[in-house]
């Protein structure tokens, strides 16, 4: 019950256009592992599981199954167009604006088939405005992404949207908006890092802990936003976590638990996702490191650690890239 929970949790802080298609709980079931996979950039495994829910009506699995398709495909097949489609047709503004993108290889491919592109961008942003304008923050997100200004983006951050305060921090960083006064984009790159991270969004909190680092932030600060990362299933932060628990280093002035460590990175050892996330080659790696950090332990001791990570899998969020809504 506890993970359901967590997924679900999860589901809302990722998808936040998560349509109300009633699914059977098996649908549901398959749905929710669907997009577990694809947060772990696994483009080929979630497909027929999105299918099931995105068969049923489900527009969050619409879009996430046709994302899949074109990342796996590398452009914009005629599949999947059909399912972006489905899921701007019940109004998914991302959807739309796949749709709308000119420079898709589907156009040299010839798959750039039905409404065309100019239309959907209209109908995109004509929603988005009046989403907006109701105070809906991933419609300003949409906005800012469609390239109708970086004040939207601002709206959605102080409207305490979190992907949204992570994303502006970042753009902020590499140098977009005006601050007359020096230094003061450094204050505002951190405040949005921080609000995002204490807003809950774990990529946020790996951001704000690697933005701590860089800038000489405390070690127990940055420890401590690296743990709440991990706990919230961000793969990264739980690799740099079980890394500095081992001391291998300890940049972290974290306690030696190599019986977390193990389990911690015995998780990571059965992790499956691929794509651009790479999940195959941490699951290799974290293999490697199992063997050298059994060699310190006995029997017993690996033992608990497996029971560590058994239990951590059941009371935490699955382990994922946070891939964003409209990302690659």
């Amino acid at each position: 019950m506890i993970k359901h929970i967590l997924i679900g949790a999860l589901c809302g802080l990722l998808f936040s256009t998560c349509a109300a298609a009633q699914l059977t709980e098996s649908q549901q079931a398959a749905r929710d592992k669907g997009l577990v996979l694809y947060q772990q950039s696994d483009w080929y495994d979630s497909q027929p599981l999105l299918q099931v829910a995105a068969a049923a009506g489900d527009r969050t699995a619409q879009y996430y199954l046709a994302e899949a398709i074109r990342l796996s495909s590398s452009y914009t097949t005629l599949e999947a167009r059909q399912w972006y489609e489905a899921a701007a047709e019940q109004g998914d503004l991302y959807a739309m604006l796949r749709l709308s993108n000119s420079s898709d290889l589907c156009h040299q491919m010839g798959t750039c088939t039905g409404k065309a592109g100019p239309e959907w961008r209209k109908t995109a942003l004509k929603l988005a405005h009046e989403r907006a304008e109701q105070g809906d923050t991933e419609a300003m997100t949409v906005l800012y992404t469609a390239r109708q200004g970086l004040g939207w983006l601002e709206k959605a951050a102080e409207a305490g949207d979190s992907y949204a305060q992570k994303l502006l921090a970042g753009v902020y960083e590499d140098g977009a908006g005006w601050f007359f006064i020096p230094g003061n984009r450094q204050k505002a790159v951190k405040k949005w890092f921080k609000a995002s991270a204490e807003g809950g969004y774990p990529l946020g909190m790996f951001s704000y802990a690697n933005y701590l680092y860089e800038n000489n932030g405390s070690k127990e600060e940055i420890g401590y936003w690296v743990k709440k990362g991990a706990e919230g299933g961000h793969i990264d932060s739980v690799s740099t976590y079980a890394s500095n628990l081992a001391h291998l280093p300890n940049e972290l002035d974290y306690p030696l638990n190599l019986i977390e460590d193990y389990g911690l990175t015995y998780l990571m050892s059965k992790f499956e996702g691929g794509g651009a996330g790479g999940g195959a080659g941490i699951a290799d790696f974290s293999k490697k490191v199992l063997g050298k950090i059994s060699a310190q332990l006995t029997s017993d001791e690996i033992k608990q650690g497996v029971a560590f990570a058994e239990e951590w899998e059941k009371t935490h969020p699955p382990l994922s890239y946070f891939v964003p809504v409209y990302g690659y």
